[in-house]
């Protein structure tokens, strides 16, 4: 999805390249060149746009110029969004690195998963957290990069967490929905749907929200996983939901978007 920065939007391309287009009229502002696709979302803080890309690198470039303030050589494709926590970044690799580096671009320290990290990570007092294809949810210290947790899912797992009440929930592609406590990643609840989730979960009052690749959107209570509703729509969907007010929007690959009352 696209960052917004002042009077710039900007996103990632398949075409190597990051946009920056102006919000009022559409027109292209700069354009930076990456040597690979890219398929992540970018990030922006301190004036600096982060973006990953298949070339093997996350790029640090200048929001306001459309100039590289540095890169980080990742060794593997970079495809989660980064994420910036306490002027520090935090990203995963394809081969399974997940990176903390400083705003200089000088790598802090570096975790070594089995499988690939496509997860966007997420952090809460102090810690960050992921999923992995190696079937596996970590939670590591921000600072030094050691496993406070780990936990074992059936499958692996594309989808971010998200977290309220020191609860974290996440998906995975065997269709199961995780509740886990943030502290201990003891399990408090699932939930099966009937196909992949690779869409994250949200919450949104006292209610999870997840899409599944079954066609159905769900809303469940978050504290129990019990089931309040289901919709069903005419395709798979394998995106997010989001919330305002009282309504849920979901897309589905039967080209429509939905509007659903809480």
């Amino acid at each position: 999805k696209p960052a917004v920065y002042e009077d710039n939007l900007f996103f990632g391309s398949e075409d190597f390249r990051l946009h920056a287009i102006f919000q009022r009229n559409g027109r292209l502002n700069w354009t930076y060149y990456t040597k690979g696709p890219i398929r992540s979302s970018p990030y922006i803080a301190e004036g600096h746009i982060f973006i990953g890309s298949d070339d093997g690198y996350l790029h640090a470039v200048n929001a306001v110029t459309g100039r590289m303030a540095w890169r980080i050589d990742a060794g593997s494709a970079v495809r989660c969004t980064p994420l910036v926590y306490q002027e520090h970044i935090y990203f995963g690799t394809e081969l399974g690195d997940f990176y903390c580096a400083d705003f200089r671009g000088t790598v802090r320290w570096r975790f070594k998963a089995k499988r690939a990290i496509t997860s966007s990570p997420i952090v809460s007092k102090n810690v960050v957290y992921f999923g992995s294809v190696d079937s596996t949810v970590y939670a590591l210290d921000v600072n030094t990069g050691w496993v406070i947790w780990r936990f074992r899912l059936n499958k692996p797992s594309i989808s971010t967490p998200c977290l309220a009440d020191n609860l974290l929930f996440t998906g995975a592609v065997d269709g199961v929905i995780y509740c886990l406590e943030a502290s201990s990643a003891k399990e408090v609840w699932r939930f099966a749907t009937q196909h992949q989730v690779t869409g994250s979960p949200i919450i949104h009052k006292d209610s999870l929200y997840c899409g599944s690749v079954d066609g159905f959107i769900y809303c469940l209570e978050y504290r129990t996983g019990r089931l309040r509703w289901k919709f069903q729509t005419k395709g798979p969907i394998t995106g997010t939901p989001a919330a305002k007010d009282d309504l849920i929007f979901i897309g589905s690959t039967d080209h429509r978007l939905y509007a659903l009352l809480a």
